[in-house]
């Protein structure tokens, strides 16, 4: 008896379609020419003599396949300033200019003459030089795996009552 309710449940969500043996004419049916109707199904009433439905049973199937999807990195450089000390030891020269009393006998006339003095000062020289720091190396690793895909697919199955109603 509670097979009997599950299947009358289930006729009833599938849209179920009347079939009277007694009507030899395919015809009369209930639901004639309506999508899914007995008369509507390709081998029900092509022969006067045979009265037979073909019910299909479909089901969906699973087909898992892949696609590449790509994403981008994006490597920027930039520059930037740090303050950088260095102690460099520089001379510089000072010309000291003193008179005092000769103490030796005067030589030759007074004449009008000029004495160059040069001086020597040392003064920083900056050079900046270009060396290689440090280097990026990009490069692309690929490993496989491998992805269980659990989903639902859809059945259409059917229990038949044997009690002879």
């Amino acid at each position: 008896m509670a097979d009997l309710d599950r299947i009358e449940g289930v006729l009833q969500q599938y849209n179920p379609v009347e079939i009277h043996e007694e009507n030899s004419d395919s015809s009369t049916a209930v639901g004639r020419d309506l999508p899914g109707s007995a008369t509507g199904q390709t081998g029900y009433g092509a022969q006067e003599g045979e009265r037979e439905k073909v019910i299909p049973l479909p089901e969906e199937e699973l087909k898992v396949g892949k696609r590449a999807m790509e994403s981008v990195k994006h490597i920027r450089t930039y520059v930037v300033e740090e303050p950088v000390q260095k102690d460099v030891s520089l001379r510089d020269e000072r010309t000291v200019v003193e008179r005092r009393p000769a103490t030796g006998a005067a030589t030759g006339q007074p004449t009008e003459r000029e004495y160059e003095v040069r001086e020597l000062h040392e003064e920083p020289v900056v050079q900046k030089d270009v060396r290689a720091g440090e280097e990026l190396v990009v490069r692309k690793e690929a490993t496989e795996r491998t992805e269980r895909i659990a989903d639902t697919v859809k059945k259409t199955k059917a229990d038949i009552d044997k009690s002879g109603r």
